[in-house]
C-alpha cells in the first residue's frame, strides 16, 4: 500500500533510504543509530531527527532503548513490510 509518506510528500526519498539503512544495519547485526544515519545520508542530525521521530511516530521504526545514548533502532513489523514494498 503505497503511502504519502514514502512516495509523494517532501522528504519521502529520505525516509526511504533511512529504512533500507536500518534494514541494512539489521542484516549485518550492526547497531544503528541517528549519528550513523546521518553520516551514510551526509545529511545534518537535526534533519535525520525530524524524518526519524515522523517514522517513529508512523509505527514504522521503533527506539530499543529509549532512555539510553545513543537511541539504538529497529524497523517495526510495519517497517519491514514498507521495505518489503520499497524492494519489489
Amino acid at each position: 500500500m503505497k503511502t504519502i509518506l514514502f512516495y509523494w510528500s517532501k522528504g519521502s526519498e529520505t525516509r526511504r533510504k533511512i529504512i533500507r539503512l536500518i534494514a541494512a544495519c539489521e542484516r549485518k547485526r550492526e547497531a544503528c543509530y541517528l549519528n550513523l544515519l546521518a553520516e551514510r545520508l551526509g545529511v545534518s542530525h537535526v534533519a535525520v531527527r525530524k524524518h526519524l521521530d515522523l517514522l517513529v511516530e508512523e509505527k514504522y521504526v521503533e527506539i530499543l532503548n529509549p532512555e539510553g545514548k545513543p537511541n539504538f533502532l529497529a524497523l517495526t513489523a510495519k517497517g519491514v513490510e514498507m521495505l518489503k514494498e520499497l524492494s519489489s
